[in-house]
């Protein structure tokens, strides 16, 4: 609660003190109601069912000032726990003139020219578990400071700053663990040596070419996974507690836009290295090098969008054992491996850890090749949309398709439909987390 007050108190300072012209105001927001319907081997039937508020408000005196905030309010449950939250999702003034501009607040940052693959996203954290109709709900704010300097108008400078880590949400939480394993992940926003965040952003702005280079430091979005404790005195039920750790990275990338009629064409160039080396550390990562390929394609009032995405993980050496967190493990081979002589079951759930985390960061593999798909049309003046997004990983055989329609019968009201599909290989990722996040959903939603 003193977060969101310090959230609220900064943007209604910026607001009402920043400027002294004379400032309108413009209030927004929407009311929605939903329902995700299981469709996997989940308990529960109805996956969640909740009802949404979002009000928002932007601030202006059209010369110098902007603010902005976005309050979100839910009440419901989503995979059988009551959900009753009150959230300020952003919070943000700006100060702006024609070669600067200085803004603080909880803001929602994303770097990067590409869509559908994010390898250059690096401050704005995603809740992979929200249930939401609208994808970009799954965006989440970080308390941040941004200048940006336009010294000509074919080139700007950026920096951000994060004093904050604010990790993402992973599809964790709902996993049917065994009783003997206690998994806590972070949530929020987190203090501590070295959990500031800093990047520079350099964008070049021609006739028909855009291109970008960056740099980060500061903990990466995705937590690490750390065995904190495993007690092994009884046999029949050792006690193992893993959590959620942040860890430092170096990060370096460049991109472009160019307009190829008909299409556009995006590409995205990406190296990141942890500052701690992986080795006895379960909870670090393997270096790697991310690309993306992609190109935008709009006949008339259809868009399409493909890209192809591939993964080079640096410094690799095969996990010596397969994970089996979240999954059905083989007890005749755990209990043959338990009574090899010498076999040590502390190191053994360290590498199982580690394997874990190499398992939801793409990394069980060396080299990763996926593509993604989205269609989008606009039909009967704006009133029918329909849509699909589909993305496969060839390495991992991980298919996540999200086909949805919306229908607009007035101003301001929409009626949706849809699916969240997952599945993948036994013991993959999405095999693991498919009994819970595959669902249909029905939404309504009116906005103001």
């Amino acid at each position: 609660m003193t977060k969101r007050f310090l959230f609220t108190l900064i943007f209604t300072a910026l607001i009402f003190n920043l400027s002294a012209q004379e400032k309108v105001f413009t209030p927004g927001g929407f009311l929605r109601g939903g329902m995700f319907y299981s469709t996997g081997d989940y308990p529960n039937d109805v996956n969640a069912a909740f009802a949404d508020a979002a009000f928002t408000l932007t601030a202006t005196d059209n010369m110098s000032f902007k603010g902005f905030g976005d309050i979100r309010l839910r009440m419901g449950q989503q995979f059988g726990d009551n959900v009753n939250s009150l959230v300020v999702r952003e919070a943000w003034g700006m100060y702006y003139n024609r070669f600067i501009s200085i803004s603080l607040g909880k803001r929602i940052i994303k770097w990067g020219k590409t869509d559908i693959f994010s390898p250059l996203s690096r401050f704005s954290p995603l809740d992979y578990t929200y249930r939401s109709p609208d994808l970009e709900d799954k965006d989440m704010g970080n308390l941040a400071g941004e200048l940006t300097i336009t010294p000509a108008s074919f080139l700007k400078l950026t920096a951000v700053a994060t004093p904050l880590w604010h990790p993402s949400v992973l599809m964790t939480a709902p996993l049917e663990l065994p009783p003997n394993i206690n998994l806590s992940m972070p949530e929020g926003l987190y203090r501590g040596n070295g959990y500031y965040s800093l990047g520079f952003r350099g964008d070049l702005l021609l006739s028909g070419f855009d291109a970008g280079i960056q740099w980060y430091h500061g903990p990466d979005l995705m937590p690490g996974l750390s065995l904190v404790s495993a007690d092994f005195s009884n046999l029949l039920n050792p006690q193992i507690t893993i959590a959620g750790v942040p860890y430092i990275i170096n990060h370096t990338g460049l991109d472009f836009e160019v307009p190829v009629s008909p299409l556009v064409l995006r590409g995205a160039l990406a190296y990141s290295k942890p500052v701690r080396k992986k080795e006895g550390n379960e909870e670090i990562p393997f270096p790697q090098i991310d690309w993306v390929a992609g190109a935008d394609w709009t006949p008339g009032n259809f868009r399409m969008t493909f890209e192809y995405s591939g993964r080079k993980v640096l410094d690799y050496y095969p996990a010596p054992y397969d994970p089996v967190i979240g999954t059905e493990p083989d007890l005749v081979k755990l209990s043959q491996l338990f009574a090899t002589p010498g076999f040590d079951p502390v190191e053994f759930t360290r590498l199982q850890t580690e394997a874990f985390g190499r398992l939801y960061n793409n990394q069980v593999y060396e080299y990763y090749h996926s593509a993604g798909l989205r269609f989008e049309a606009e039909l009967f003046y704006g009133r029918l949309l329909p849509s699909v997004m589909t993305i496969y990983n060839f390495t991992s055989k991980d298919l996540l398709l999200i086909p949805m329609i919306r229908f607009k019968p007035a101003d301001g009201l929409t009626i949706g439909a849809g699916m969240e599909h997952y599945s993948g290989k036994k013991g993959g990722l999405y095999d693991i987390v498919d009994n819970f996040m595959k669902a249909a959903f029905v939404s309504i939603k009116i906005d103001f």
